[in-house]
């Protein structure tokens, strides 16, 4: 009987779902969408930078800035730290979205959603650090107290997705 029940615990690893398969085509999306944006960024001359954003009215400004650490450079002097780390978080991420679709498919939607949203934008990310050493950020958001952050599109996916996810798991009727 203990063998059965170890073998109910282990299954996820090879049950991939559609649902599973779905939500990683959005975090693959959103990976894509930034990874475009960071490719045209970096070809443009510096000459071009910064510059506002057409149709923000001077809220958001176009600029190019090469983080090597987290967020607002912090672990920038570890570059191998930063790097393990990220790519563990996405994996342990992956993980857990794998293990929530099956062990339950069509409940627990909108924190799925919010995982696999933060997985898209800390994917491309992973990679900008894995290829380049740096993350390049190109959105400069000058509203408030937003006026110094540099962001990009994952950074912006990984927050939303946070959102989300914490939404519906303080409400817990997500499914």
């Amino acid at each position: 009987m203990s063998i059965l029940k170890n073998l109910r615990t282990t299954h996820f690893f090879w049950d991939i779902s559609n649902e599973f398969i779905h939500l990683l085509g959005i975090a693959g999306l959103i990976c894509a969408v930034d990874q475009m944006f960071k490719s045209a960024i970096d070809s443009e001359p510096e000459d071009n930078f910064p510059r506002d954003m057409p149709h923000t009215k001077g809220c958001v400004k176009i600029m190019r800035a090469h983080n090597p650490g987290f967020s607002r450079g912090h672990l920038g002097d570890y570059p191998e730290l930063v790097k393990i780390s990220s790519v563990a978080a996405v994996g342990f991420l992956a993980g857990g979205l794998q293990y929530l679709t099956s062990f339950f498919p069509g409940q627990y939607k909108l924190r799925k959603l919010g995982m696999a949203i933060v997985i898209g934008g800390a994917l491309s990310n992973v990679l900008d650090r894995i290829v380049n050493g740096k993350v390049t950020d190109y959105l400069n958001i000058r509203v408030g107290g937003l006026k110094t952050l540099i962001v990009n599109i994952g950074d912006i996916a990984i927050y939303v997705g946070g959102i989300i996810y914490a939404i519906a798991s303080l409400l817990g009727h997500d499914d």
